[in-house]
């Protein structure tokens, strides 16, 4: 059941009504939302859905017995059990294409013979997702950040909750579970936001992410051996600009859905590319999974205040990296972005040896700084577009190849992407104001506006492609 089919959107006007009638009525507004999202997840693949229960059960004990155990000894069994299922279960689904040839090199060196279609799983989708946002919780009672619910119904609405279950965003239990517990108020304004962050979800993947990967970055990563550097340096800041489209319009509609249904989920992307250092664009890129690894391995294994920050950061970054997929180049991705943050430690530690707390300011530092920042995060992500690592060499090789090279750019294309750099680096204030101008215009024209937008979004689509996170 794709967020952008027309199954969808007929899922979300039944659960929208029957939430609006139970909106008095808590706990049966929870069941009916709890036997939607199993119902949601069931349609995309019924086979794994008892993977979500796991989760929640395992987690659901574990953080109760945390919170009642004594012995700091008993705490860390408990915790250890949680770890041990949780990462456990996704190493092996999220993994096995790196340990399944393993494995059947190792039965056949010692004389077995190995079916490698046998070994192999599929991944259930969502997995990285709703394991995260179910450990958080075990982890939050642990470090005593957070206090075990009573209600299992409650904890698997929270593990299990639709609009967050298959891409995020990966949202702490102190978010959301109060949320749960206490009945909200019926609020036309919020669900007039909500529709908006729906709408402008769908503009962002279909007319921005889907037009930019079937006019510039497909056909440059399916065989760039034909193209000219021009034409890859172009589809490789098109890439930078798919991705972004395609996560923060996901994340719109997640918001979005949620607010239409009266709960409120946190922002995922702040306009990361108009970040002036790799770790601050970590600070504004997906913001739910980075933050997960900062609280829980950064700091967990001392950050900067225990052992070597430097380590600590590698560490972290390889994990973001591997969090993705197992190949080398996801490893390279992290290896990137960890050398970069370590060497702006490295020069903030050096200003402020000589006394210079605060880097330089002005405008022509700013555009310098986000410029840099930009190339080394487009430049980056040729690892993550390949999928694997040959692709990746493939692609930087024809980059820096000498010689003409076809260069098929398209009229939409380029003015896709430059629509996208633009709207990018207005300021946000030019939002609001179009979006307060749109709320006083009366029904009709609203009305008018809106089916304006939705001929506009079937007049350029290309037809679709998935979420680039539902892979994950």
């Amino acid at each position: 059941m794709s967020f952008d089919s027309l199954f969808f959107v007929l899922f979300l006007i039944s659960i929208f009504a029957l939430n609006r009638l139970l909106l008095a009525r808590a706990e049966a507004r929870k069941n009916m939302l709890l036997a939607a999202s199993y119902y949601f997840y069931m349609c995309w693949d019924w086979r794994f859905v008892g993977l979500v229960l796991v989760m929640t059960v395992v987690n659901f004990v574990a953080g109760r017995a945390i919170a009642a155990s004594t012995s700091l000894h008993r705490k860390r069994i408990w915790l250890g059990l949680a770890l041990l299922v949780c990462i456990g279960v996704l190493v092996y689904f999220k993994y096995q294409n790196f340990l399944v040839p393993a494995t059947a090199s190792l039965l056949e060196t010692a004389g077995l013979q190995a079916n490698q279609p046998m070994l192999q799983v599929l991944l259930p989708i969502g997995i990285s997702f709703y394991t995260f946002q179910a450990l958080s919780y075990t982890l939050d009672i642990y470090r005593g950040q957070e206090k075990p619910t009573t209600s299992f119904r409650d904890f698997a609405l929270f593990v299990a909750f639709f609009p967050t279950v298959l891409s995020g965003p990966i949202t702490r239990a102190r978010q959301l579970l109060p949320q749960f517990e206490r009945a909200l108020p019926d609020d036309p304004g919020r669900m007039r936001d909500g529709f908006a962050l729906v709408i402008r979800g769908f503009i962002k993947k279909v007319a921005f992410a889907d037009v930019l990967a079937t006019q510039l970055v497909n056909p440059a990563f399916a065989s760039p051996g034909n193209y000219s550097t021009g034409f890859l340096l172009i589809a490789l800041y098109a890439y930078t600009f798919e991705i972004y489209m395609d996560l923060s319009g996901y994340t719109d509609i997640v918001r979005g859905t949620g607010k239409l249904l009266g709960f409120e989920l946190p922002e995922n992307f702040n306009r990361p590319y108009q970040a002036t250092s790799v770790s601050n664009f970590w600070q504004r890129w997906h913001v739910s999974m980075s933050s997960f690894f900062r609280d829980y391995l950064y700091f967990g294994m001392g950050g900067s205040r225990h052992g070597n920050v430097y380590f600590n950061l590698y560490v972290t970054f390889l994990a973001i990296g591997l969090w993705h997929g197992s190949g080398l180049n996801f490893v390279i991705y992290g290896v990137i972005h960890g050398t970069a943050v370590c060497v702006e430690r490295w020069l903030r530690g050096r200003r402020t040896a000589r006394g210079l707390h605060s880097p330089p300011q002005g405008l022509m530092v700013w555009l310098a700084r986000v410029f840099v920042t930009l190339q080394i995060i487009a430049f980056s992500r040729v690892f993550f577009r390949a999928g694997e690592f040959s692709g990746a060499m493939d692609y930087l090789g024809a980059m820096l190849r000498p010689g003409a090279g076809e260069a098929p750019f398209t009229v939409v294309g380029l003015a896709v992407l430059a629509l996208a750099l633009v709207l990018h680096y207005i300021p946000v204030s030019w939002y609001a104001a179009t979006a307060a101008r749109y709320g006083r215009m009366n029904v009709m024209a609203q009305g008018v506006v809106l089916a304006a937008v939705v001929c506009g979004l079937f007049a350029v689509s290309v037809g679709g492609e998935q979420f680039l996170y539902l892979r994950f």
